[in-house]
């Protein structure tokens, strides 16, 4: 049956009532744990869906009555929403945090244990991030290797406009996994969303570099700006962010946007967008094309919305996906 706020239903991994199972099913997808039952009047009823998308897992995890759970120290960071009920949060030695549905979400670093006391029917949707590919893109963010380790701010305000936009791309991480041919299933489509997820996390959340986030900048390449565009044309397919291709033309990422911005008048990845309509375009009036749908055309090239795709299409080209295919204009 389908609980209250269930998350990932299509992805079940475990339901039981037996304390070894359930710690056996939460330790091989997120890290090793102590559990105690805390109200023994009350069935132990453990539930775990759960998703892997390259560096990022996603889980929806629930126990049934008050228990206690303390981890080994993390080797990834992870992020914990709560659905229903109220849970309280220590990350190693940290200020405690309540983490509840309507306000606060709560984060562990690498590094440290957690210690956890989740109320009686509380669920979370638990995240976990890989550390080297938070670390990696954080470096590529700034344009320079971490000079000590991130630590994130314990407590998530999730009713702020920027936390509500990264929560949306979990939304569609678990809409799209649940579906049988969903966007996650092309290559593309997949780490584009990948590095969604990891890039609001590093920009939404307070954290020990986000004013260098904020501040860093030096002069505009128009070499490095150049050879960027470059990239975008002959390997539009590749997963890029702006914090990747900073980092392959070696400035910082904030380098790169104003250089676009003075040369082309756009950021980075709205030209990337650009030739990938333009890929689009090109696929659609091509008869001989063995792709049978728009959408299955657009979603290998990345886009992942079906609406804002549509309306991306129509301003670039005056006309929809769908009249460009049956070729009653010409562009």
């Amino acid at each position: 049956m389908t609980q209250p706020n269930e998350r990932l239903p299509g992805r079940p991994i475990a339901r039981t009532s037996d304390l070894g199972e359930a710690l056996d099913a939460v330790s091989a997808v997120f890290l090793p744990h102590e559990l105690q039952v805390l109200d023994l009047s009350a069935p132990l009823d453990m539930q775990l869906n759960a998703v892997q998308m390259g560096t990022v897992t996603a889980g929806y995890l629930r126990y049934g009555p008050y228990v206690h759970m303390r981890t080994t120290d993390a080797s990834n960071y992870h992020v914990n929403i709560a659905l229903t009920g109220v849970t309280e949060s220590r990350c190693g030695h940290r200020d405690k945090v309540a983490a509840t549905s309507s306000d606060r979400a709560a984060i562990f670093m690498p590094g440290s244990p957690a210690d956890i006391r989740w109320g009686a029917g509380s669920a979370q949707l638990c995240l976990m991030l890989a550390r080297q590919a938070v670390d990696r893109e954080l470096e590529r963010l700034l344009g320079r290797e971490l000079r000590k380790p991130l630590e994130f701010t314990v407590a998530m305000d999730i009713t702020s406009a920027a936390a509500a936009g990264w929560l949306s791309t979990l939304d569609v991480l678990e809409r799209e996994t649940a579906r049988p041919h969903g966007v996650t299933s092309f290559p593309l489509a997949a780490a584009h969303l990948e590095s969604l997820i990891i890039d609001g996390l590093l920009l939404t959340q307070p954290h020990n570099y986000s004013d260098a986030l904020t501040t860093a900048t030096s002069a505009p390449c128009s070499r490095a700006v150049r050879r960027a565009a470059d990239l975008l044309n002959d390997q539009p397919d590749l997963p890029w962010s702006t914090a990747k291709l900073a980092g392959t033309v070696a400035v910082s990422a904030r380098t790169l946007q104003e250089g676009f911005a003075r040369s082309f008048g756009i950021p980075p990845m709205t030209y990337l967008r650009n030739v990938r309509l333009d890929r689009v375009h090109a696929e659609l009036l091509d008869s001989t094309s063995t792709t049978n749908t728009i959408s299955a055309i657009a979603a290998r090239w990345g886009f992942l919305h079906a609406g804002r795709f549509a309306a991306a299409y129509k301003r670039r080209f005056g006309c929809s996906p769908s009249r460009t295919r049956r070729g009653t204009i010409t562009i």
